[in-house]
């Protein structure tokens, strides 16, 4: 694959000619105005969807666990195995989301209703699905257009959304053209069927999910849990036909066109003509799963190279053995290879300060220190209860912990200093109860790439577990000089937090750019049954004159340190941020 690797060296080139050049590229405006999101080459539909032959098998359906289970029906047209599903008869995943959709239909038109009025409108004579409002068709009553923090019940009363400062704007009409793709919908006798693969990049995408089948099994779910993928990988190695080949590669040109975040960044205007530009579309288009799944795996890590896309698990229809021992001739990409080499350096270093292992609360004279390399919620039995020492892996128990620490009696603290610069990301509510110790307020502002819809939401944080929102909550205002240590590999959460903090002008980064990462991550699979995530439509950034700026490019430090040892050696960090720093 040698001529993948030339195309990546060319690729920087021509990036790099086109900017000394002043090449024109698609502006913000410009793609506004695009409906298309990068149409692919012409296609031809793989059958007459008027004169089409319709067979249907049943199917054991398992939705996130192996107990939750019913049996649905497939349909396959002309006798080949690409799985289609009636509309109709499909919407049982809205009522696992809590959405009571009705579902209505007229001659060659189809429709899902929200109860709010919002629709999916299908249209059978022109190959397309239409949405007025893709993300107010998922909203529920009362929720915001769409729900950033995404809060589990658990937690959920720790934090109070403030309506007067939150601010949406909706987001413009959305047509999916399935006929650009080759990817045929069809009505016949009464009846609307949709490939399965297509409901699942359609509707099941919003809400993480996506879909698996076997060939006897199908499986709806957001993660592969261990007793799921006992049960996909048990059935019988089937071929990878010429049929399903060509539709595998048509509906992953048409998933990552509409959803993959990133695409203007990258100068992205379809990816039929990206992976024929980059050599990808025959061996994407293979009989041979395994050379698919390989071919895939290389694309994401040499030219997305994001450090949130990568293939998670391969089709079952793969030879995993020969996979495994293929892959470290795959390749790695650019920035991928510079994140772990600093990550392992800085690893190293830190280790060599903390032989016994960083702790997560420690104070060294006047100034704590909270470090952690992960933003998470382990669960916890309650959260209004004292934290302990031994839950302090779970990043709000963390905030709550230091905030009882710094502001206890007689407590030294006057600088307080959070150390992200090994933090690869995580949960994002968890990112913003952590702004909201710093901040007084947590804030989570985003770009829905697909629609262009815009929300920012600010919440208060519940710090001291007295029930009560209000500023004993927080530790601004309360004369401490605030701190973040940054580098590199502060990627997704970890670069998110950075990028509140510089907006805010209130604290002070310490340390270098932070690793970018503004997509939140969307699990997909295709046709063939490979699993793989890319950055999303989803993109965090931050508010300046009442515009939306995108963080992928991470935030700048106020103090730039290029020795990680300065970073982790903290008397001497110390004796800096109160000698030098003004």
């Amino acid at each position: 694959m040698n001529r993948k690797i030339l195309c990546l060296i060319l690729m920087v080139c021509v990036a790099a000619a086109a900017a000394f050049a002043g090449c024109t590229v698609q502006t913000p405006d410009t793609a506004a105005s695009d409906n298309t999101h990068g149409k692919v080459f012409e296609k031809s539909m793989p059958f007459d969807p008027k004169t089409v032959s319709i067979t249907e098998k049943a199917s054991p359906m398992y939705t996130n666990s192996v107990d939750h289970t019913e049996e649905v029906t497939l349909y396959f047209m002309n006798g080949g195995d690409v799985p289609y599903v009636s509309l109709e008869e499909f919407m049982g995943i809205f009522e696992e989301w809590g959405f009571d959709m009705t579902f209505d239909a007229d001659g060659s038109m189809a429709y899902y209703i929200n109860p709010n009025g919002y629709s999916a409108d299908f249209d059978f004579e022109k190959n397309t699905i239409h949405f007025t409002d893709y993300n107010m068709f998922y909203n529920k009553p009362g929720n915001a257009l769409i729900d950033a923090a995404d809060l589990s019940k658990g937690v959920a009363p720790l934090f109070q959304k403030d309506d007067e400062k939150s601010y949406e704007r909706y987001g413009r009409e959305i047509t999916f053209r399935l006929g650009d793709y080759g990817i045929p919908m069809v009505h016949k006798n009464g009846r609307y069927y949709i490939p399965l693969q297509t409901f699942s990049d359609v509707f099941l995408s919003v809400k993480e999910y996506f879909s698996l089948y076997n060939g006897q099994d199908l499986i709806l779910t957001n993660e592969l849990t261990d007793d799921l993928r006992d049960l996909y990988y048990s059935a019988p190695k089937l071929e990878r036909s010429k049929e399903l080949a060509e539709f595998d590669y048509n509906e992953l040109c048409f998933a990552l066109d509409h959803h993959y975040g990133l695409k203007d960044t990258h100068r992205i205007t379809s990816f039929d003509a990206f992976f024929h530009e980059c050599g990808y579309d025959d061996e994407l288009k293979s009989t041979n799963q395994t050379l698919a799944d390989e071919a895939l795996y290389q694309f994401i890590d040499l030219h997305l190279d994001d450090k949130h896309s990568g293939l998670t698990a391969v089709s079952f229809r793969t030879d995993k053995k020969a996979f495994l021992e293929e892959m470290p001739n795959l390749g790695e990409g650019l920035s991928s290879t510079a994140f772990i080499n600093q990550k392992e350096e800085f690893k190293k270093v830190r280790a060599k300060y903390f032989p016994s292992g960083v702790p997560h609360y420690e104070e060294i004279g006047n100034t704590a220190y909270i470090t952690f390399d992960h933003f998470e919620d382990n669960g916890c039995d309650d959260y209004y209860s004292a934290p302990r020492e031994d839950e302090l892996d779970n990043t709000i128990r963390l905030m709550q912990y230091a905030y009882d620490r710094i502001t206890r009696k007689d407590s030294p603290v006057e600088n307080v200093v959070m150390d992200l610069s090994l933090n690869t990301g995580g949960l994002v509510y968890t990112a913003v109860y952590v702004t909201g110790l710093f901040l007084g307020e947590g804030q989570l502002s985003l770009d829905y790439e697909l629609t262009g819809a815009l929300v920012s939401t600010y919440y208060h944080i519940d710090t001291n577990r007295d029930h009560v929102f209000d500023e004993k909550d927080t530790l601004a205002g309360k004369g401490y000089k605030f701190y973040c240590l940054e580098t590199d590999t502060s990627f997704s959460c970890g670069n998110l937090v950075p990028n509140f903090f510089k907006n805010s002008n209130r604290v002070t980064l310490i340390g270098q750019t932070s690793g970018g990462g503004s997509c939140a991550v969307q699990p997909l699979s295709t046709a063939a049954g490979t699993q793989f995530q890319v950055s999303g439509n989803m993109r965090s950034s931050f508010i300046k004159n009442g515009a939306f700026y995108d963080i992928d490019r991470g935030a700048d430090p106020d103090v730039y340190i290029k020795d990680p040892n300065f970073l982790y050696d903290r008397k001497a960090l110390t004796d800096y941020i109160n000698n030098q720093i003004k």
